[in-house]
């Protein structure tokens, strides 16, 4: 028989057993604030930022500051706020906030901020604004916020060189707004009339000249290069080699003769096989993240013959294997080998080289120069094939030291729809219908006859 006291010690136990629990819980509570823990489940992790904004946040030195004008009965008010929480997850520095436009009036005036949802960022006194919101473009915001000033593309003029500012298919013009709006100043530069390179040039473009340079223009591009410019050379197989041969016997290069061909191209439907695929991409920070088909046509495969303690020479572009330098003609039936000077796959067909300079006025920086024998694929008609605009952008993003600010490019959800046989849909169908229902029948029944049965 339970005595008062035997019950007051069973009373205290389960008091103290409460206390207890319900401290362990907070102290679980409490450690999971200070350190949060979440496991992305969906297909390609779409509900996380990509890797590539993950260092780029990670990277920020001065706080980033993200106000949503959004209203209290928008739909997509928990949507944003989520996206906006991952970044400040990875990065302290990151500070967001939302606001109902109705009540900030005086704010909407400032910003010019003209509909709802639209997104306010601001970093060290710049700021841009989102309409359309998404992790690739408010990274893209980030991207062109933290740059240091204006990065200068400027584009070699004179010699029928493809323009950023033409429309032509052969020219550059998609190439260059997709450059602008991630931050990048676009000039034309014609060396007879300017007689010099910029100072504040961050990258020079030589794509493809169909005309002969002048000495005096050579010798320009020279002492640009002594001095640790930044150098994009695209070489197409139509160009005037000659005349740039001084700038590549500075770079220590040749270009090996014909035309890149591929037999794998014809796998993909195209009827030419001067096209050269790149499936595999060498571990370069060009490349870093690119796993899809990029495309080349009418390519020039380079060398490189310099001493490594002048340049350091790394390939980011490689044909395949059953590639070759074709020297002969490409129409009717092609052979590899039947020539002399062709060889075989896989070859070069970009290349970066690097160098580090201490001007005596300066700090130590690394030189950069890019080298790829095809032009057009960054072209109006070729740029959007395969991943030919991400190795572009960053192309100019290496070369404009800006290793972090690489491309994002959006992930695919291909777990979003649930497709099922019909014979998957009869037996759902008859478990939810037939099976449950019958289930749970039985279970009362069982029940109901074991305690009649008491």
């Amino acid at each position: 028989m339970m005595d008062s006291r035997l019950r007051w010690q069973i009373r205290l136990q389960s008091g103290l057993f409460v206390v207890l629990f319900l401290a362990v819980m907070a102290l679980l509570g409490w450690l999971s604030q200070l350190n949060p823990l979440s496991i992305d489940f969906s297909a390609n992790q779409r509900n996380s930022l990509s890797a590539e904004t993950i260092r780029l946040v990670k990277s920020l030195q001065h706080p980033v500051e993200i106000t949503i004008f959004i209203s209290p009965v928008n739909e997509n008010r928990e949507v944003l706020e989520r996206l906006f929480e991952r970044y400040q997850d990875q990065q302290a520095l990151v500070e967001f906030r939302s606001l109902n436009p109705d009540l900030t009036p005086e704010l909407l005036r400032q910003y010019d901020i003209r509909s709802d949802g639209e997104v306010l960022i601001e970093y060290q006194g710049r700021s841009e604004k989102i309409s359309q919101v998404s992790e690739a473009k408010v990274t893209n915001a980030i991207q062109r916020l933290v740059r240091l000033g204006d990065r200068w593309l400027v584009f070699l003029q004179g010699h029928g060189e493809r323009n950023p500012y033409s429309e032509s298919n052969h020219d550059f013009s998609v190439f260059a707004s997709r450059l602008a709006g991630n931050g990048f100043t676009i000039e034309n530069l014609a060396l007879t009339q300017t007689n010099s390179i910029p100072q504040n040039t961050d990258v020079l473009v030589i794509a493809s000249p169909q005309v002969a340079l002048l000495p005096g223009e050579i010798e320009l591009i020279q002492e640009y290069i002594e001095r640790g410019g930044s150098l994009l050379w695209l070489a197409d197989t139509g160009q005037t080699i000659d005349s740039m041969e001084l700038i590549s016997d500075q770079l220590t290069i040749e270009f090996l003769p014909g035309v890149i061909v591929d037999p794998n191209a014809q796998l993909l439907g195209l009827n030419r096989i001067d096209f050269a695929l790149v499936a595999n991409y060498p571990r370069h920070p060009v490349t870093q993240g690119i796993d899809s088909l990029s495309l080349f046509p009418q390519a020039q495969a380079l060398e490189f013959y310099g001493e490594t303690n002048t340049w350091q020479q790394r390939s980011f572009l490689l044909s395949s294997d059953a590639s070759w330098n074709e020297t002969g003609s490409i129409s009717g039936e092609v052979f590899k080998g039947d020539n002399d000077d062709e060889t075989p796959g896989p070859l070069d067909i970009g290349m970066t080289l690097s160098a580090s300079h201490e001007p005596d006025d300066a700090a130590q920086f690394e030189q950069r120069i890019a080298i790829v024998g095809d032009a057009d694929f960054l072209s109006n008609r070729y740029l959007g094939n395969g991943s030919n605009l991400e190795i572009g952008l960053n192309l100019m993003n290496w070369l404009s030291h800006d290793d972090n600010l690489i491309s994002i490019s959006p992930r695919a959800a291909p777990d979003t729809l649930l497709e099922l046989s019909q014979t998957q849909q009869i037996i759902i169908g008859l478990g939810f219908l037939l099976l449950l229902p019958l289930s749970l029948f039985g279970s009362g029944l069982t029940i109901w006859l074991k305690r009649r049965n008491r």
